[in-house]
């Protein structure tokens, strides 16, 4: 193709194509079938609360939520260690049988039910993303999950589902501020069990980058790409006399009265699949009702079709099965079966010719490569004490160090004059003067500042402060030599 900045030919990349379909339902079919084949693409699948890791944390959050739900109990056991329905089964059979307390079970064999367990106390003060995001690091979720594979793009998309379930708890909360209510963590929960919008149960894929473009013909509307795959012109446009439509008994609009002549028109469907020998359905479709939603539907399909169309710049590919389009394809609605080609040349209703081609897919042995080993990088599990600094580190308590040894020693001076007893105060005071010039180099009133280091830390009068600044610049001066 050639780029339209440089002019210059060069090769095809993924984010060059645009995939249009008819349906979001076709979208999501398509992206799923991307998504498989490990081919990057610019779109959201639906099924975030749906997919196995946002399972997992869901289930962890309600054991957290409630000790004695032995189903998420049940979940985290056959999700988290993976086990079989026989084993985890059989675990919980054992328990009923010793007649311990529901809340009690697996709190002492699980790690991930004895992490939540530990976790129940703090929860009571924590808000619900505090809480989700302890679930996801402190309890492990995030490295279970990374550990299913089966390659690194899985495993990146279920961290990036766990990030998006986690951005979950922060809408939880805008909506609770916005209807003044309390949010807490069984509200998060019931609040998943009914979303406030479809938006909010959308898996993130690709977003930006080089990827294929996959959308509707309604979105595509004033959009371009050097190659679009059009699709769907098989699938039978149905009318939509069996939509909520508003209908209008008169042409004009009338500002004062805009409602005038306006009625919202709903005729409820009660036939389902069954389209074929229905007397009662045909009389509806011939009915001019009826005819009137074919011709306004056909009407729309071919705008639609205008629109896909003409989004190529440079490459227009028609998909359709291999028998060619069927009866009642949506192509047909808009007698374009000239458009497609037969050859190498397509002949124009006005006489010109275009460059095509005909080609057969058919579906490949092994439509994907294998995917490379996959195997995740663990980190050596810590204790909190060992990730914890210290806030104070002394150089003369510090520990040999492997390997090291004294070179030789280096004279820096003549020693200071104390005047005290106590050699603990005095190091400590003779350290922060020390520090001080350090950090503050040649202040002019470094020597008053070391007066008050050595009063705070050893008394007045414990030594020199002339002398302990000097000490300092010598030690500066030996270090740059």
């Amino acid at each position: 193709m050639s780029d339209p900045d440089t002019n210059e030919t060069r090769p095809v990349t993924f984010g060059d194509i645009a995939v249009l379909a008819a349906t979001n339902g076709h979208v999501q079919t398509i992206a799923k079938a991307l998504r498989e084949r490990r081919v990057p693409m610019k779109m959201t699948l639906a099924g975030l609360l749906e997919t196995p890791e946002v399972c997992l944390a869901r289930a962890c959050l309600r054991r957290l939520n409630d000790p004695s739900d032995t189903l998420a109990t049940a979940e985290i056991r056959a999700l988290a260690a993976c086990e079989e329905p026989e084993v985890w089964l059989a675990d919980r059979l054992r328990w009923l049988a010793s007649g311990e307390q529901d809340q009690g079970w697996a709190e002492t064999d699980d790690p991930i039910v004895s992490r939540i367990a530990h976790l129940r106390g703090q929860s009571m003060t924590q808000s619900p993303v505090e809480i989700v995001a302890r679930v996801l690091n402190y309890v492990g979720v995030r490295p279970i999950v990374t550990a299913w594979g089966p390659d690194a793009i899985t495993a990146a998309q279920r961290q990036r589902n766990l990030d998006a379930f986690l951005h979950l708890t922060v809408e939880y909360e805008n909506h609770c501020a916005s209807q003044h209510e309390a949010a807490t963590l069984t509200g998060f929960l019931f609040w998943l069990e009914n979303p406030t919008s479809p938006e909010l149960d959308l898996q993130p894929v690709v977003t930006g980058g080089d990827a294929v473009h996959v959308l509707t013909y309604h979105r595509a509307k004033g959009l371009e790409w050097p190659v679009v795959v059009t699709t769907d012109f098989n699938y039978t446009w149905r009318p939509r006399i069996w939509d909520v439509r508003v209908e209008s008994a008169s042409d004009g609009l009338d500002l004062d009265n805009p409602l005038e002549g306006r009625a919202i028109r709903f005729y409820p469907n009660v036939f389902g699949r069954n389209t074929r020998d229905v007397p009662v359905l045909d009389s509806i479709m011939s009915s001019e009702e009826g005819v009137r939603a074919a011709t306004a539907a056909e009407a729309e399909g071919r705008r639609l079709a205008y629109v896909g169309m003409t989004r190529a710049r440079d490459t227009l590919i028609i998909a359709l099965p291999p028998s060619g389009p069927s009866s009642g394809a949506w192509i047909g609605n808009f007698n374009s079966r000239h458009l497609l080609p037969t050859g190498d040349e397509h002949p124009l209703p006005d006489g010109e010719a275009i460059p095509s081609a005909v080609v057969d897919l058919a579906a490949a042995e092994s439509p994907t490569p294998a995917p490379a080993p996959f195997a995740p990088t663990w980190f050596p599990e810590r204790s909190p004490s060992e990730l914890r600094l210290r806030e104070r580190l002394s150089p003369s308590q510090a520990g040999p160090v492997e390997g090291a040894a004294v070179g030789a020693m280096v004279e820096i001076g003549p020693r200071i004059a104390v005047h005290s007893d106590d050699m603990g105060k005095i190091g400590t005071a003779l350290h922060a003067a020390i520090a001080a010039e350090l950090v503050n180099p040649h202040r002019g009133d470094a020597v008053d500042c070391a007066a008050e280091l050595i009063r705070n830390g050893a008394g007045e009068g414990a030594l020199s402060p002339r002398d302990a600044v000097d000490c300092a610049r010598r030690l500066m001066e030996a270090v740059h030599t």
